[in-house]
């Protein structure tokens, strides 16, 4: 059947919209074809490029740069890349006149913000050309699950403030109907609106969905629970938050597809995502330059783990460098020169606030408690469930419960959480009859109100 929406998308966005992102769309699709070395090669002269503009019009990076010896009288050594100090989201939120760039005038530009985990809003300024790049490579990872321009889309997103941003007007109404794209509202998953999200998908019969991880998550337990038959989906596209691998292998029983990771953040975009039968995640590196390092602050080898440093190389406005974003990712593809990062990521293990710390410092991973609830012991009892560190030696486990837990099971998850938390440990249960999203709209199984201490870096 001809595609009738892919040549009036294309003229809709070029012309009327007066957007980039068609011809960064196939930039960026051609660019990854090309061999890494080639890629290497761009990428690098783009980080240059980006630290030559913050040396020359961002005040927090003027001196910074020349006296770390990055970047002296136009002239970059990215060798000296790593001696630029991580930024925090901290320094983001206290130095925001220092990190806008001093052209913001000559660019068009606009405020967006990030809630983070903690709820607390933090202020960023991006520019037209991270926009148009951005949502050209959402638009190439769509093309990497198996979607074209203009076929049918089903996107379960977003919070209420997202929900508004592209709802109810006309012009939203237009753009959602020329792409051909469907929106179902993540922050709202009682059960009847799950049962009318489902409903949806049979008579759209989306190519792709699109998915926070925890809300595709429950609309597959539902279709799985009841024998529903949904029509065929190239791929299920989860980003917003960690795909578990409980979650990955629920929502591939109900799609009969494969589940694609996509990874980002507010605050620098999309910059990773797999490819079908590919394993791991796949750095954008058109946009971004992406580095995982150790507690010392020392790159990661291949198949260890450690804490996502993100550099956006397409916004000027407000130039992220080594942004700690406060994920943790386990390498599988490393590049050593210029300077070392990461150009496949094996997988995402989930943000820092998803593990729980030791007294000494060390953390469990929340992956482990989800295993045991969602996996070992649940037993088919288990609706949903929160762990909630309240400190080092005390844990509430919010339960949602379909039935009485079994005999025993309460006594027997204490008594397995214990052996990596500690004899010590009170483990508190609450049965609820609801747990609340966060006010983002996703879902946070894992919550850790310790806090873990940080070594000084330089």
């Amino acid at each position: 059947m001809f595609n009738w929406r892919a040549p009036l998308l294309d003229f809709y966005d070029r012309r009327v919209m007066r957007s980039r992102v068609p011809e960064h769309r196939e930039h960026l699709c051609a660019f990854h074809r090309r061999p890494v070395a080639e890629r290497r090669v761009v990428q690098a002269e783009r980080l240059a490029d980006l630290l030559r503009h913050a040396a020359e019009h961002v005040p927090y990076y003027r001196t910074l740069l020349r006296e770390r010896g990055v970047v002296t009288e136009g002239r970059v050594d990215l060798t000296r890349f790593r001696a630029v100090p991580e930024l925090t989201r901290e320094i983001l939120r206290t130095q925001q006149e220092a990190l806008t760039s001093d052209d913001l005038a000559t660019r068009a530009w606009y405020a967006n913000s990030s809630g983070g985990s903690t709820g607390e809003p933090v202020r960023v300024l991006q520019d037209r050309a991270y926009e148009d790049l951005g949502f050209a490579a959402i638009d190439m990872h769509y093309a990497w699950a198996g979607r074209e321009t203009g076929t049918p889309l089903i996107r379960l997103w977003g919070s209420d403030r997202d929900m508004a941003q592209q709802g109810d007007g006309w012009r939203n109404k237009l753009s959602n109907f020329v792409r051909n794209q469907t929106l179902q509202n993540a922050f709202r998953m009682s059960q009847a609106d799950v049962a009318r999200y489902v409903a949806e998908i049979q008579r759209v019969r989306p190519v792709v969905i699109e998915a926070y991880a925890e809300s595709i998550y429950e609309l597959a337990r539902h279709i799985n629970a009841n024998g529903i038959r949904v029509p065929p989906v190239k791929a299920v596209v989860s980003s917003a938050a960690t795909l578990y691998p409980f979650i990955r292998e629920e929502v591939e029983r109900a799609f009969g597809c494969p589940v694609l990771n996509r990874y980002g953040s507010r605050e620098v975009g999309s910059f990773a995502g797999e490819r079908p039968g590919a394993k791991g995640l796949e750095v954008f590196s058109y946009t971004h330059w992406v580095e995982v390092v150790n507690a010392q602050g020392e790159p990661c080898r291949p198949g260890e783990e450690g804490d996502v440093l993100v550099t956006c190389l397409t916004n000027h406005a407000m130039p992220l460098i080594r942004y700690r974003i406060g994920d943790r990712a386990v390498v599988g593809v490393a590049v050593e020169a210029p300077t070392p990062s990461v150009e496949v990521m094996e997988t995402v293990t989930g943000r820092a606030v998803d593990a729980l710390v030791r007294a000494d410092g060390s953390t469990v991973p929340g992956i482990l408690f989800m295993y045991f609830l969602s996996v070992r012991f649940s037993g088919g009892w288990i609706s949903k469930f929160q762990i909630v560190q309240r400190g080092y030696d005390d844990v509430l486990i919010k339960l949602m419960t379909l039935r009485p837990p079994p005999e025993g099971a309460i006594e027997e998850i204490s008594q397995s959480l214990r052996h990596f938390l500690g004899p010590r440990c009170t483990i508190e249960y609450d049965f609820v009859d609801t747990i609340p999203a966060l006010s983002s709209g996703k879902y946070s199984y894992v919550t850790s109100q310790v806090a873990r201490p940080e070594l000084r870096r330089a």
